[in-house]
C-alpha cells in the first residue's frame, strides 16, 4: 500500500489541470500559482500523458494519441504533411511552416512541368516539319509501282512491306508508317530522285550510299525523339520532387514536433501533508 501511494502521489502532479485532485490533495500555501492554474497547452499534456485523467481516454470516442497531441498548438501531423506534398510539392512544407523550403519544392516543380511543355512543344514541331518533308518527299505511289514489278518470291523475302501495304490500303500515316519509310532499305525507291529498277540485292549499298534525301529525313526524325526524350525528363525531375518533398515534410514535421515536446526527468523533494517526498518530475517542454 505504501509503495502504491507514494507513486500516486509521483502521477498525481502531472495532473495540473485537474482541479478535483488539486483542491483535495495538494497544499495550495505550497504549490505555485502557475501549478494550480495551468495554461491551457499544459493542461491538455497533462490530460492526455496522465493515467488518472479520464477526460479524453475513458470517453466512448477514444482518439488516437495523434489526435490529441494534434489539437496541441504547433503540433503537426506527419501523415497530413506527406499527403500535402504527395499532391504538390511544397504544401507539407507549407503546413509546418518552413517557408523557404516549401518555395523551393514549389519552384522546383514549376520548372518541371515547364521544361516538359516547353520541351514537348519543341518535339511536336519538329514532327510536323519531318512528316510533312516525308509527305513532299515519298512517294508511295513509286514505291508501290516498283514492289509490284518485283517476282512474288523476292517480295517474300522483304519482313515489312506486308503492314505497309495495309496501311496504304486503309490510308492511314500512322508513326510506324514514317518510321519505316526512313528505316528500311525496301522502302529506298519511294523516294525522290530514286532509281525505280533497283534488285532486291542492291537495296541496301544503295540506301547507305545514295539516297541523302532518306538521311536528312531520318535526322529531322532523330531530332524530334530527342526533344521528345529530353521532355521526359521534365517528368522524371517532378516524380522524384514529389517523393523528396514528401519524405522531407514529414521529416520536418517530426523534428518540429520533437521540439516541440521535449521532456526532461528529475527527482523533486515535494511537501504532502507536513513530510517531504521524492517525487519524480516529467516536465513537457515546448
Amino acid at each position: 500500500m505504501k509503495k502504491l501511494f507514494i507513486l500516486s502521489i509521483c502521477f498525481l502532479f502531472f495532473v495540473i489541470g485537474t482541479n478535483s485532485y488539486s483542491g483535495d490533495l495538494f497544499d495550495r500555501k505550497t504549490i505555485s500559482n502557475a501549478l494550480l492554474e495551468p495554461a491551457k497547452r499544459t493542461q491538455l499534456v497533462s490530460a492526455y500523458f496522465n493515467p488518472l485523467s479520464y477526460s479524453y481516454q475513458d470517453t466512448a470516442d477514444v482518439l488516437s494519441r495523434e489526435h490529441q497531441l494534434s489539437m496541441l498548438p504547433g503540433y503537426k501531423l506527419p501523415k497530413k504533411a506527406l499527403l500535402l506534398s504527395a499532391l504538390m510539392p511544397g504544401a507539407g512544407e507549407l503546413y509546418v511552416k518552413s517557408y523557404f523550403k516549401a518555395a523551393t519544392f514549389f519552384l522546383v516543380e514549376v520548372g518541371a512541368w515547364t521544361f516538359y511543355g516547353i520541351y514537348t512543344k519543341k518535339g511536336n514541331e519538329k514532327e510536323v516539319e519531318y512528316e510533312a518533308y516525308a509527305d513532299e518527299k515519298w512517294n508511295p505511289e513509286k514505291w508501290k509501282s516498283w514492289y509490284d514489278g518485283l517476282d512474288p518470291s523476292t517480295q517474300e523475302s522483304f519482313t515489312h512491306t506486308t503492314h505497309m501495304l495495309e496501311l496504304l490500303d486503309e490510308g492511314r500515316k500512322t508513326q510506324q508508317y514514317y518510321e519505316m519509310i526512313g528505316k528500311y532499305a525496301e522502302f529506298v525507291t519511294g523516294w525522290e530522285g530514286t532509281r525505280n529498277d533497283l534488285t532486291f540485292g542492291e537495296l541496301m549499298g544503295y540506301r547507305q550510299d545514295k539516297v541523302q534525301i532518306a538521311d536528312d529525313y531520318m535526322d529531322m526524325r532523330a531530332e524530334s525523339n530527342d526533344l521528345f526524350s529530353l521532355a521526359r525528363t521534365g517528368i522524371t525531375v517532378a516524380m522524384i520532387n514529389h517523393l523528396l518533398s514528401a519524405i522531407d515534410a514529414a521529416w520536418t514535421a517530426k523534428i518540429t514536433n520533437n521540439r516541440l515536446l521535449k521532456t526532461s526527468m528529475r527527482i523533486e523533494q515535494k511537501h504532502y501533508v507536513n513530510h517531504v517526498l521524492p517525487v519524480l518530475s516529467l516536465k513537457f517542454n515546448w
